[in-house]
């Protein structure tokens, strides 16, 4: 007779491992939403805005995008706690992580968006470039916001919820900023409508629970045991991950502080389909990672190694044949999706962004890994190597290279030996688990 004990680990098993197609075809579905309202709207941002302009929008996404380096050690560390709790049905804990973590959340925004308006203020900026700012702040705090609430959803086992958000909040953007763009709008109303879209996203989220979410009374007990648990060990590993992971994707920051805003273009418009295919890539260790927090939370190691293998396979098998298939008709695709005047014409770019693509794709398995089982260092230390040598390339290679300096320091870090060491980290974790 199978023991009561065992029988609930192995109902949660299947019920874990089968929440992940689900999570991983809704996934695939904002990501291609994602790509359907990129190719739409960058001929749209060209036409309407300029290529200077459209620079300064990418430059602002970036570092809108790059402010997250001092709240990212949040992300992982309330992730494990929110998988912790709810599979522990400590409901009260949950609660507490959810306002804890919004109130850090908000406060950062907060702070990262009046430091932004007053650097400009004082550099004497013009005055629409600050009005572009303070609404950008506000589109921050409202991502935020809306971050933690979606964090909570994932965590508990509703990832295709959290994915059908992000396909609400883009399809809603895309359609308004191409009435407003075409009706004469400028950057401004970009930013707008990029709030609205979070806004109404952010309205409709309570049914996404669908009465699941755990309830508890809103007090304030001893907040010193969880706030130890973010800050200390734990969140340090965390902050760390954050930023070498967030440095890793700013190469855009990169090439507009060498460059200037209509370098950052050029390399936005080689570089983004190729993104796209990283972010699709990404989806598929990141629909993994809240499944594997609370089968470790279960204590499954055996589930976690068999779901790591199964996943980096078909990983490798979708990442080589993607690569390689930018590598060789990127030029066409770009050409059809921005026309022949903007689109860019080097081999020697889109071979690189086509490895870039294997590269990066299949070095976040191991970083989605080492993120869920609370298990850093390695990880760390690695990812620093790997930031601190494509800067100081980039940096270097620019003079020679221009916009394509990041993408040469990219596989060339990869082919000396990162990318091994990576995948040796991954089942180094695994091992040792």
């Amino acid at each position: 007779m199978v023991s009561p004990k065992f029988y609930s680990l192995s109902t949660l098993r299947r019920r874990l491992v089968g929440e992940y197609p689900l999570g991983l075809m809704t996934g695939y579905l904002a990501v291609a939403v994602g790509v359907v309202s990129q190719i739409f709207l960058m001929p749209i941002y060209l036409a309407n805005l300029g290529v200077e302009a459209f620079g300064v929008l990418v430059l602002i996404l970036g570092l809108t995008n790059y402010a997250a380096i001092g709240i990212y050690w949040l992300i992982g560390g309330l992730q494990r706690v929110f998988g912790e709790t709810f599979s522990a049905k400590n409901n009260e804990g949950f609660v507490q992580a959810l306002d804890v973590g919004k109130f850090i959340f908000i406060a950062y925004a907060v702070a990262a968006a009046l430091t932004s308006v007053g650097i400009l203020i004082a550099l004497g900026r013009s005055q629409i470039l600050i009005a572009v700012s303070v609404v950008a702040g506000f589109v921050l705090v409202a991502i935020y916001e809306s971050a933690v609430e979606r964090l909570a959803l994932t965590a508990t086992g509703r990832l295709a919820a959290s994915n059908m958000l992000q396909v609400v909040q883009v399809g809603l953007y895309s359609v308004s900023v191409f009435f407003v763009l075409r009706a004469g709008g400028g950057l401004l109303s970009v930013f707008a409508c990029q709030l609205g879209s979070i806004l109404a996203a952010r309205a409709v989220t309570p049914l996404c629970w669908q009465g699941l979410r755990p309830r508890a009374q809103h007090t304030v007990p001893p907040l010193r045991p969880l706030l130890t648990r973010l800050t200390g060990r734990m969140g340090g590993g965390y902050l760390i991950y954050g930023v070498l992971l967030l440095s890793t994707q700013s190469d855009v920051l990169g090439v507009g502080w060498l460059g200037g805003a209509e370098a950052a273009a050029q390399f936005v418009l080689l570089w983004k389909i190729a993104e796209v295919g990283v972010l699709a890539l990404w989806r598929i260790p990141e629909s993994l990672a809240p499944i594997l927090v609370r089968l470790d939370a279960v204590g499954d190691r055996a589930t976690i190694k068999r779901q790591y293998s199964r996943v980096g396979k078909l990983l490798l098998a979708i990442a080589i044949p993607g690569g390689l298939a930018y590598a060789l008709l990127g030029p066409w695709i770009t050409t059809l999706w921005l026309g022949a005047e903007h689109a860019p014409q080097d081999p020697l770019g889109f071979a690189l962004a086509g490895a870039g693509i294997v590269w990066v794709g299949l070095a976040r398995l191991p970083s989605v890994l080492s993120s869920a089982l609370a298990r850093l260092r390695i990880w760390n230390c690695l990812a620093f190597v790997e930031v601190a040598v494509r800067l100081g390339l980039t940096v270097i290679l620019y003079p020679r290279f221009g916009y394509l300096s990041p993408l040469i320091a990219l596989n060339a870090v990869h082919i000396c030996g990162i990318a091994a060491a990576y995948q040796w980290a991954g089942w180094r974790l695994l091992a040792k688990s």
